[in-house]
């Protein structure tokens, strides 16, 4: 009986140190009725834990017994590893020369009886020792999930050990310890660029979170750290806000890594840039800046991602093209001219802010009866086309009658950001299309869809996508039918006319333009057409020709009609409009994106037939006149002369009868 009661008192001050730890090994008050430990027989035990996750006070000892209420607001709490090793048998610790229990630092030094048994908890938060021979036991928590911050303390476990009751031996103990825990919750806001206009939500761009395991590894986050799945298989996706967040991080640091921008849309993905942050596992030093446990911390800094969420932008290039009017002005769709005409085209290039880690850029101008005048692009650096950038860090060469250019993205660098304009010209050609449908000019820009990581192994040339934008140059026509003016189904064949155009009046003189070149032709005119001659259905045909007044001047008819007195004035009076139209897509195979501007529909009005403004001359016949110094031209000079000489004879006469 002295034996038994050093043991239970050895057992009752064990107890006591583990209910400071808020862990149950034992219970106090053996009763009187207390049977005897099994040593002799085969008894074992088991040692049960329940692991909790929890942040609050417990006040509570344990007893040892199973089914014991955890405090409200503990969640099991899976994943964490147990160590327990068997330090000593307890008949050591009674009988005559009985030993005091030893300290938990004590029994940490004290050689293992046996293997150490290692297990882990399972999704209920319980891990079952079983069948472990009687003795005391050393129980440590090796491993826990990374938001454990309060592991609990090392302890000592009897295996048996007294109930609550303290009137009989508890061989299988249930131990219930509890973890303080930290959570971080994270937010990124994703944006899109387009050109130089502001940034707005973007939707559907998708990332990957990576947790710091080494200094040199990371390793994609699949669930936070409550269990949750992150995403889809890892895969996180901007909502309508643009934004992601990410609640139940554990302390550690971490990065968000683009996987894929939206389909549709034309951004480049970024793959290289890691944007970090830490979710701090303590409270700030005194000394520092003041943030609690999971705080979000950018460079040691705390950001309130909630309200300030870790921006990332992606970036997208723009292309416009515009072709100058008579007038000057630009415009964004389309413009007439006549053949041989000079046309000046300008295009605006949103460079991207990223552009010096991209590997393609290049521009491609491709016309439609129209030829490139060599040597005439520039690039600007305002629209105004006042002031020349990039001078030699491009390339540009002529093919299919446009032209293309190639830059190197990293020489680029000195206009991220910014716009920049190119310039040059055209020549409408002949045989160019007359009326609605137009003679197009487009120009293409294909970049670089992705930025690769350093350090890919032989990355190659990314993908591009593709931007494409387009003008139109109209022209028309005028179509003349020379006809007998008493019967106009006689047609005239072998009529020549000159066409002029009538011009500004600050027009320059010289060359085809010349100031009141005919009568009837006031003003600046520039000629447009000469020795026009109908043919055998008495028509001729001028295509090619802009809007404006046009004048026809008949310059030969055939016998027995008159020359036309004065010029036929054929007005081009069309009007035109345009609808213009974006669309962007994605090819589902090759994952190239390509957004197209392309003039949608077209409209014209007052343009006669479909661009062809006709007319009808015609022409009278006459009859001969003697030529100039004929005998019928003496006659009648010579009759006028007797004429007023008789006249004079007569008034002279008239003078002197009324003197007499």
């Amino acid at each position: 009986m002295k034996r038994m009661k050093k043991l239970l008192t050895g057992l009752l001050t064990l107890g006591m140190t583990l209910s400071m730890m808020t862990m149950t090994a034992f219970a106090a008050g053996p009763s009187a009725k207390m049977p005897t430990i099994d040593f002799d027989g085969n008894k074992t035990g088991s040692i049960t834990i329940h692991k909790y996750e929890y942040n609050g006070e417990d006040g509570k000892t344990g007893t040892g017994e199973d089914k014991q209420t955890p405090p409200e607001g503990a969640t099991a709490l899976a994943g964490v590893t147990f160590k327990i090793t068997k330090i000593a048998e307890l008949d050591t610790y009674y009988g005559k020369d009985a030993k005091a229990l030893p300290t938990v630092e004590q029994a940490k030094t004290m050689t293992s009886i046996g293997t150490p048994i290692v297990q882990t908890t399972d999704a209920t938060g319980k891990t079952k020792f079983d069948n472990l021979t009687l003795g005391l036991y050393l129980v440590q928590e090796t491993e826990a999930p990374a938001q454990i911050t309060g592991k609990v303390g090392d302890f000592l476990v009897s295996v048996p050990m007294t109930n609550a009751a303290g009137d009989d031996w508890l061989y299988d103990v249930h131990v219930y310890p509890k973890n303080s825990s930290t959570y971080g919750e994270v937010t990124l806001q994703k944006k899109g660029k387009i050109g130089s206009a502001d940034a707005t939500n973007l939707k559907g761009a998708q990332f990957k979170l990576e947790v710091q395991k080494n200094p040199t590894t990371w390793e994609q986050v699949l669930k936070n750290n409550k269990g949750a799945d992150i995403g889809v298989a890892g895969i996180l996706t901007t909502g309508s806000d643009g934004k992601i967040t990410v609640k139940d991080l554990a302390p550690g640091d971490y990065r968000f890594v683009e996987v894929k921008v939206p389909e549709n849309t034309g951004y480049i993905a970024d793959l290289k840039t890691a944007y970090r942050f830490t979710v701090a596992e303590k409270d700030s030093p005194d000394d520092g800046a003041t943030y609690k446990a999971g705080s979000i911390l950018i460079d040691g800094e705390k950001v309130d991602t909630a309200q300030h969420p870790i921006e990332v932008i992606n970036y997208k290039p723009a292309v416009e093209k515009e072709v100058q009017i008579k007038s000057g002005d630009w415009k964004n769709a389309s413009a007439d001219y006549s053949v041989r005409d000079t046309i000046p085209y300008r295009v605006t290039v949103d460079v991207p802010a990223n552009i010096a880690d991209l590997k393609t850029f290049t521009l491609t101008d491709t016309p439609t009866n129209q030829e490139y005048q060599t040597g005439t692009l520039k690039i600007y650096s305002d629209s105004s086309l006042a002031t020349e950038t990039l001078v030699g860090e491009y390339t540009v060469t002529s093919e299919n009658s446009g032209w293309k250019i190639t830059f190197d993205p990293k020489k680029l660098s000195s206009v991220a950001g910014e716009k920049i304009y190119i310039s040059f010209k055209m020549t409408l050609k002949e045989g160019a299309i007359v009326g609605s449908t137009g003679n197009t000019n487009k120009i293409n820009l294909d970049y670089s869809n992705k930025i690769l990581p350093d350090g890919t192994p032989d990355p190659g040339t990314p993908e591009t996508d593709k931007i494409e934008n387009e003008t139109t140059v109209y022209t028309f026509a005028i179509a003349v039918e020379k006809v007998d003016a008493s019967d106009s189904t006689k047609k005239l064949v072998g009529v020549t006319f000159d066409l002029y155009r009538k011009l500004r009046d600050d027009a320059a003189v010289g060359g085809n333009v010349s100031e009141n070149p005919v009568k009837g032709l006031t003003g600046k005119f520039e000629k447009v057409e000469t020795n026009l001659t109908t043919d055998i259905e008495g028509k001729i045909s001028v295509p090619g020709l802009a809007k404006g007044d046009y004048w026809l001047v008949e310059t030969k008819t055939i016998d027995n009609y008159n020359l036309l007195k004065a010029p036929i004035k054929v007005p081009i009076t069309a009007t035109y409009s345009e609808t213009k139209k974006t669309e962007t897509i994605t090819d589902t195979t090759t994952g190239k994106t390509t957004t197209t501007t392309t003039i949608e529909t077209k409209t014209l009005t007052n343009a006669g037939e479909n661009g062809v403004f006709r007319t009808v001359v015609k022409n009278s016949q006459g009859f001969t006149l003697p030529t100039t110094g004929g005998i019928g031209t003496f006659v009648f000079t010579f009759a006028g002369i007797a004429m007023m000489a008789a006249a004079v004879i007569l008034l002279i006469t008239s003078k002197k009868k009324k003197a007499e």
